[in-house]
């Protein structure tokens, strides 16, 4: 580990007041997101002893610098805040940790341990997006966030793919997964400053959604904004650069997502949307009560693929999940908490079982209560938004943006059935949904401008918070 390990951990802190003191605080907290994500270190080797505060991870440095940034140069938003019916799923998922830690005999000190940091990397990007993108367009702007982020890496994201992951080494001094996982065929699955090769990925197909969006829809002329370079060349060399990442899972949902969308706007149905929504629930409901083994799903990938590492692979999760999802039964509510008790083990105590999926981890760790908290959390804005929006308007220059982000949550929850990542830039997405969604004026029959409705009990404007 190298010196630039503290350096970028806390120099995130003081560079996001900077930002959020320079700059408006939308764009601060944009900004501080992108740098954050893209370039802090991963994994948990730097670990500082710092009481009540979580920080020994790239997630935790980032979402307390945003955190830093607003209550120092912007702390009158937080007094603009109103919790809404439709916070509740976040909430009961910060809180699920708790709650499960209590019902296993762990006490509450161990709970409140284990609720913080989920609260610091799930909740504070809720929040901010709550505060500040609950517009159509804030949610542009974190959109093209997003999108130039991933531009901004795909130079680097080329190289690795000759050369192997080699930057985080170089930069940090270590590599932050299996090492022997990047070798993909004859060349190499990059990760640049990510912990796994697939959480680039998945974070590219994301982007790569977003910017096919606001191209086709004309929601950005010409050129991206900042880089000032052509949009479609732009989308063109990204839209590449996961072609060929070697990441088939995250490049099917991209077209999944993109493909839906086109249907969408151009039979004017919200169907197939609701239909991405709906599908990842469906998944964890059928496995999670043991309903489905799963057999058809590796029968069928068989036949679509022919690809017999690929059939093995997802054969060898499904048992795993199969194996878990039986001991997640036996405490089915609060699941088994921390520690990995809610992993599988011999007669000799030695785990027999590889969790993989973000949902079969949450199901055996928190129970079915922090299974269908974090599902609302993700999935619960995008159908409201699928929902409330008419057909006709889902592919407005305005509302594409929006649209797009409602999308990369369904098939960033459908990436979490297979494994386990994180992306800021959708946690504030869906805070942003949230407070788009009870706007007073944002889904009314002329509502498609971006201004400011007029404050309503409970609510608050529009361009910081509803």
């Amino acid at each position: 580990m190298t010196p630039f390990v503290h350096i970028a951990m806390f120099g995130i802190l003081f560079l996001s007041v900077y930002l959020f003191g320079k700059y408006p605080a939308r764009t601060a907290a944009v900004a501080v997101v992108v740098i954050g994500w893209l370039f802090l270190p991963a994994s948990q080797t730097a670990i500082y002893s710092i009481p009540g505060i979580p920080f020994h991870m790239k997630t935790n440095a980032l979402c307390l610098a945003v955190l830093l940034g607003m209550a120092v140069k912007d702390p009158g938003v937080f007094q603009k805040f109103r919790f809404h019916w439709i916070d509740i799923p976040m909430a009961c998922w910060c809180l699920a940790p708790f709650l499960s830690s209590v019902s296993n005999g762990l006490g509450p000190y161990d709970g409140a341990g284990a609720a913080l940091p989920m609260a610091v990397d799930w909740g504070i990007p809720y929040l901010t997006g709550r505060l500040y993108f609950g517009t159509y367009d804030g949610l542009k702007e974190l959109g093209l966030g997003m999108f130039i982020g991933a531009l901004v890496i795909a130079p680097l994201a080329l190289i690795e793919m000759v050369i192997s992951p080699q930057f985080h080494i170089m930069l940090y001094g270590y590599y932050p997964h299996d090492f022997s996982q990047t070798k993909r065929g004859f060349g190499y699955r990059p990760s640049v400053f990510m912990k796994h090769g697939l959480e680039l990925a998945i974070y590219n197909a994301s982007a790569v959604v977003m910017g096919w969006v606001l191209f086709l829809r004309k929601s950005v002329q010409r050129v991206v904004p900042l880089l000032n370079i052509p949009l479609l060349p732009a989308v063109l060399g990204l839209s590449a650069i996961l072609v060929i990442s070697r990441s088939s899972g995250a490049l099917m949902l991209c077209l999944l997502g993109l493909g839906l969308f086109q249907a969408a706007v151009m039979l004017r149905m919200k169907i197939p949307l609701l239909v991405l929504v709906i599908l990842p629930l469906a998944y964890m409901n059928l496995r999670a009560t043991g309903a489905w083994d799963g057999q058809n799903l590796i029968e069928a990938s068989k036949k679509l693929t022919g690809n017999e590492e690929r059939v093995g692979s997802l054969s060898f999760r499904l048992f795993n999940e199969n194996l878990l999802v039986e001991k997640a039964r036996l405490r089915p509510v609060f699941g088994w908490a921390g520690y990995q008790r809610s992993f599988v083990t011999d007669e000799n105590g030695r785990f027999i079982s590889v969790p993989d999926g973000m949902w079969i981890l949450t199901l055996g760790k928190n129970g079915l209560f922090g299974l269908s908290a974090l599902g609302a959390s993700i999935l619960l804005a995008p159908f409201l938004f699928f929902w409330k929006t008419p057909s006709r308007r889902l592919g407005d220059p305005l509302v594409a943006p929006a649209t797009a982000f409602a999308i990369c949550l369904c098939i960033f929850m459908a990436d979490s059935l297979f494994n386990a990542f994180y992306n800021p830039f959708l946690m504030m997405a869906a805070g942003g949904l949230s407070s788009l969604l009870i706007s007073p004026s944002a889904f009314s029959a002329t509502g498609v401008d971006d201004a400011a409705p007029a404050a309503a009990p409970g609510l608050m404007p529009a361009t910081r918070v509803i």
